[in-house]
């Protein structure tokens, strides 16, 4: 079991840094330039601020390679400490390594996209970059999204049943199905979605698991 909570605590801290990295580029000032409809405007804003444009890309990219790995990570050591026999949480495994897959092509996708904003921002602010990967890659954040609350929920009937203590809550399972369900609606009828929410949804899991290694850690013994 503390195998699994060192391996929890890493993955939990790499989907934490990953997704605060990612919304710290996303609140960034030239962020205005997303919700400009204006393609001249959006060019005067990114001509008047390159740097900030070129660090928040940057940044944006960072949080996009990292939230993969600490998926991957987390679904590496699902199992360690399994030791009552059941098979139940093997299950919850399947669902965060299938979720692994879309989360990181995905990434694939938008790091490409990032990177041509990157190299010819007045090409993005012109709509001569194309949207497809974006899209793309909401599509599998999304899916990934709904495949990770279906392993954290797995987990959390697993232990409920175990007796094992603590017990994972429920809560991030259901914000990753229930977000990814909600987000998915607001981009087949609007076609965007901004994906700071994707991030906004793995910092409060990641923090979520980061709470559960520590009481795992440190169990809590009946006086």
């Amino acid at each position: 079991m503390a195998r699994r909570i060192r391996g929890d605590a890493t993955a939990a801290a790499v989907m934490v840094a990953g997704s605060a990295t990612f919304l710290a580029g996303a609140f960034m000032p030239v962020s205005r330039v997303y919700v400009e409809g204006d393609p001249q405007r959006k060019l005067v804003i990114l001509l008047a601020n390159p740097g900030q444009w070129s660090t928040q890309q940057m940044l944006l990219a960072a949080g996009t390679a990292a939230l993969p790995v600490g998926v991957v990570m987390l679904a590496r050591h699902w199992d360690i400490g399994s030791d009552r026999g059941s098979q139940q949480p093997l299950a919850g495994q399947r669902f965060v390594q299938a979720a692994a897959l879309p989360l990181a092509t995905g990434a694939c996708l938008f790091l490409g996209h990032l990177a041509a904003r990157y190299k010819d921002p007045e090409a993005f602010a012109l709509g001569k970059v194309p949207m497809w990967p974006f899209q793309g890659y909401m599509g599998l954040s999304l899916a990934g999204m709904a495949a990770l609350g279906g392993g954290l929920l797995a987990r959390a009937r697993a232990h409920a049943h175990s007796g094992a203590l603590p017990q994972d809550p429920r809560w991030p399972g259901w914000l990753n199905v229930g977000g990814a369900g909600v987000f998915a609606a607001v981009l087949v009828s609007t076609g965007d979605l901004p994906p700071l929410l994707v991030y906004v949804v793995e910092l409060a899991t990641g923090a979520a698991l980061l709470r559960q290694v520590r009481k795992g850690a440190n169990p809590e013994r009946p006086v």
